[in-house]
């Protein structure tokens, strides 16, 4: 097995939903709640953007290519982590999904184990 520092996106992700497979559901509804915000409150969100390595409209077009995934895939990516991890990171997608896997496991997820995981594979390196 590699490191961690070692894996893909893709394989992180794979990883993540293997080991979690009743998490990953509760995070893809928070990232559709996420995805139709950004939409929904678009003018709001580039009011207050501060991201100077990211437009925000970039970010906007990965959020909504995010949501087309999410639509086009949705029963697959959370019962199996090959789709989770092939349709959601093996893009710039990965971008705006990483982000907000960080994002719900410190402020959404009640799953400690989770919270742990994903600090070990995104935040640690």
């Amino acid at each position: 097995m590699k490191t961690t520092h070692n894996l893909t996106n893709t394989e992180k992700a794979k990883l993540l939903h293997e080991l979690f497979p009743d998490e990953l559901p509760l995070f893809l509804e928070y990232l559709n709640r996420v995805c139709a915000d950004f939409e929904e409150n678009k003018e709001e969100h580039l009011k207050h953007w501060n991201n100077a390595f990211l437009p925000f409209h970039f970010w906007l077009h990965l959020s909504n290519e995010t949501a087309s995934i999410l639509e086009k895939y949705r029963f697959d990516l959370a019962r199996y982590s090959r789709p989770f991890s092939e349709k959601l990171f093996s893009t710039y997608t990965s971008l705006f999904v990483n982000d907000q896997i960080v994002k719900y496991a410190d402020h959404n997820c009640e799953n400690d184990n989770f919270k742990i995981v994903v600090n070990l594979l995104y935040e640690s390196h």
